[in-house]
């Protein structure tokens, strides 16, 4: 083997370890397409195995198709370019409401500005009333507690009025009581004093009998001397 032989075959060997560490380096290092495939969640891809196996990628809402291929990178890469196309879509949307919110915001700022002073002008007026109304509640309070004290006053004065009463009543029914007992002992005198009466009546009676009977007998004596 000539020098010339030995200096190609180190070549094509140093070749053959490059190629084989840049086929390692891409297959260990390049994109993980299946887990690519996982963290498109709004995406719903289908696998067509057969003689042509075919990918599918389309929206998991609507249903709208994106792309068909056999290589899954490209479907994946179509949903991507999709879902940026959908967020810049959106995004511009986003955009064009901030002008008009911006101005409306403007517009707000200058509102409450006036608003502010006036309300400020409103707080010191309720300030001034809230103290009013405070003095005026202090002195309501005040007079409250006099009329409460006089409603005390008045409520013991009344206990002590119905104590005079509940006295007085007991009294009235004590003479009550009294009265009918002195009708009924005066009922059972004139009875007494009537039954006496009739006693002294008869007695009278017997007395003028007696006396009758006595004269009679005496006048009997002198006409028989």
């Amino acid at each position: 083997m000539t020098r010339f032989s030995k200096i190609l075959l180190v070549l094509v060997l140093a070749s053959s370890i490059a190629f084989m560490g840049f086929a390692a380096a891409t297959a260990v290092g390049g994109p993980n397409w299946l887990q690519e495939k996982d963290k498109l969640t709004n995406y719903l891809f289908e696998y067509q195995p057969g003689e042509n196996p075919t990918w599918t990628v389309k929206t998991r809402r609507g249903g709208e198709q994106i792309s068909s291929s056999p290589v899954l990178a490209k479907v994946i890469v179509a949903a991507q370019k999709h879902q940026i196309q959908k967020q810049n879509e959106q995004l511009e949307q986003i955009t064009k409401t901030i002008p008009p919110m911006q101005k409306a915001i403007d517009n707000w700022k200058k509102i409450n500005e006036v608003d502010s002073a006036a309300m400020k002008v409103k707080a010191d007026q309720l300030k001034q009333q809230i103290a009013a109304l405070d003095k005026e509640i202090t002195n309501l309070a005040n007079e409250g507690i006099k009329i409460g004290q006089q409603t005390l006053e008045i409520n013991q004065e009344a206990a002590e009025r119905r104590s005079d009463v509940f006295r007085l009543q007991d009294q009235i029914d004590e003479i009550r009581n009294e009265k009918y007992l002195t009708q009924e002992q005066q009922k059972t005198l004139r009875d007494y004093i009537a039954r006496i009466e009739g006693k002294v009546h008869r007695l009278q009676r017997q007395k003028m009998l007696l006396e009758k009977a006595v004269k009679g007998s005496g006048n009997t004596e002198v006409s028989q001397k």
